[in-house]
């Protein structure tokens, strides 16, 4: 059987670009969100995990990077599909999704952090983790646990009330608790 590569795929994504809905971007457009990014990875990956004749891939790119000729994105000159930002500070929420999966480390991470402005009340709420589930508090309200998937995610569909809505993630792996937090206003 014939067997192929992937040389290199990947989506744009900005931390300043956030959305409540998820709306493919248009790559050589202004407008780069990083939950279209994250969804783009998790896609991709689900697609080429499942082909034994992909011998390997290549993710399009580890950091943001100079390239004169772009011009999208959140500012000219830089092409902004890495899964860290270009000053090597800030990883991406597709990042952790690799991360998750790819490095055995215990980690959890709540998705959509920099999105802390919603829109909307019904919204779904994405985790990395590496554990066998996941819980999630919302105001410390009645939590929901899940089990994470086969990609090391967990998915939840949530109501925010108006105003701040807290949100904290748990996972046990190996007897340890981890935690992940983050706050959304709903307006």
């Amino acid at each position: 059987q014939l067997k192929i590569a992937i040389s290199e795929y990947g989506a744009g994504a900005s931390l300043y670009h956030q959305q409540d809905s998820l709306r493919q971007s248009t790559p050589k457009s202004w407008w780069h969100p990083e939950n279209w990014q994250t969804y783009y990875h998790i896609q991709n990956w689900r697609i080429i995990s499942k082909r034994p004749y992909v011998w390997g891939s290549f993710v399009w790119n580890m950091f943001d990077f100079g390239a004169a000729h772009r011009m999208e994105g959140d500012r000219p000159g830089i092409n902004d599909k890495g899964l860290v930002t270009y000053d090597r500070r800030t990883r991406k929420d597709a990042f952790f999704f690799y991360k998750a999966n790819w490095n055995p480390e215990p980690m959890l991470h709540i998705c959509g952090k920099r999105n802390n402005r919603r829109t909307k009340k019904e919204t779904e709420v994405w985790i990395f983790a590496n554990g066998k589930e996941v819980t999630l508090y919302v105001n410390d309200e009645k939590p929901q646990t899940v089990k994470t998937d086969e990609w090391n995610t967990a998915t939840f569909n949530i109501s925010l009330m108006p105003g701040v809505n807290r949100l904290k993630a748990q996972t046990y792996i190996n007897g340890k608790m981890l935690e992940d937090e983050c706050v959304w206003t709903q307006e």
